[in-house]
């Protein structure tokens, strides 16, 4: 399959309506910038979680938005590049029937190359199709050094139903960024 722009994977009208509702509609809720650590993942999924509780978000969606934001805290934890400074998370909420989360890092071209491939892998399952993936990786293959045996990006879009966008973004001459956008339903 080829790309009409091989740094972006998922659909772009997800951006530009991300786009639209963080600076046009203003609707940033959460913003957090600089290394995530476990006590900074802590503190943001206790916000989260909160913040659910605030709005009534039902159980199901709760769950799977706690989920989500799990997966990009540990990918933001365990696999952002340097600086860390340069690290961000986001929540954006028109407060009644959605959510999004967007996060930034640096990545190296290796990390890059996994993603994209990854990525497209996935991209192509139906959700069907992803949990039997996430399970038979789970099942036969060796763990990451992290725990994880690669399922993040599998959890991220079976949660997310399919509303992930990535796209990847250079930052100067040395520098990569990865940027994750999902978009939850809230109820």
């Amino acid at each position: 399959m080829s790309l009409a722009n091989p740094s972006e994977i998922g659909a772009r009208p997800l951006r530009t309506d991300f786009d639209l509702e963080a600076t046009i509609l203003d609707n940033m809720e959460f913003r957090w910038r600089g290394a995530v650590e476990e006590s900074s993942t802590s503190f943001i999924l206790d916000w989260v979680e909160q913040r659910l509780n605030a709005i009534e978000s039902s159980a199901l969606q709760k769950k799977r938005i706690l989920r989500v934001a799990i997966e990009l805290l540990q990918n933001l934890h365990h696999h952002a590049g340097y600086p860390k400074s340069n690290v961000s998370f986001e929540v954006v909420s028109d407060q009644s029937t959605h959510w999004w989360m967007r996060t930034e890092n640096p990545v190296s071209m290796e990390q890059e190359t996994y993603l994209k491939e990854t990525l497209r892998k996935l991209n192509g399952s139906d959700l069907n199709q992803l949990r039997e993936i996430q399970r038979n990786k789970i099942a036969h293959q060796k763990r990451s050094e992290h725990g994880g045996a690669g399922v993040g990006l599998n959890e991220l879009i079976r949660k997310s139903q399919g509303q992930v966008f990535v796209e990847f973004l250079n930052m100067n001459n040395d520098q990569r960024h990865v940027v994750f956008l999902t978009k939850l339903e809230l109820k």
